[in-house]
């Protein structure tokens, strides 16, 4: 929808054409924890996940390993063709998330499985599946 411009209003109030089109700018959102260290300039962003209640719980995890260092959440507006990436690693990253829950410190755990500390030494089960599959192999040794 066209309109002709006022040209008796100021710049901000026209109405001028979208610079793309509305269906490009469909998508998605989701949050990702971050942890910001100010003293060494950077900052490190966990995969996100669509869930703000397991964003708020990895934040949770995370807090206590990175103190003192600020851990916050990011609502972040994904492109419509990145959706079906990040769905595929977000099913992975809940249940990483899940799986550390009953671990002593999670947060560790969930940090040492993406790498954070080096190679991961013990297994990651991604799902309940998988975790009895490298339970029954464990008891056949």
């Amino acid at each position: 929808m066209s309109h002709a411009k006022n040209t008796t209003a100021p710049p901000k109030a026209q109405h001028l054409p979208l610079r793309q089109p509305f269906e490009a700018r469909r998508g998605f959102t989701y949050y990702e924890v971050q942890v910001i260290y100010e003293d060494a300039g950077i900052k490190r962003t966990y995969p996100g996940v669509q869930d703000e209640a397991l964003a708020w719980e990895l934040k949770g995890m995370i807090e206590p390993e990175v103190a003192p260092y600020p851990v916050r959440i990011l609502w972040i507006a994904g492109q419509e063709y990145e959706v079906e990436r990040f769905l595929r690693m977000e099913s992975r990253v809940t249940d990483m998330i899940k799986s550390v829950r009953s671990a002593d410190r999670p947060g560790h755990e969930f940090m040492a499985r993406l790498g954070q500390f080096g190679p991961y030494e013990g297994y990651a089960p991604q799902n309940a599946q998988s975790e009895n599959v490298a339970r029954n192999a464990e008891e056949a040794e």
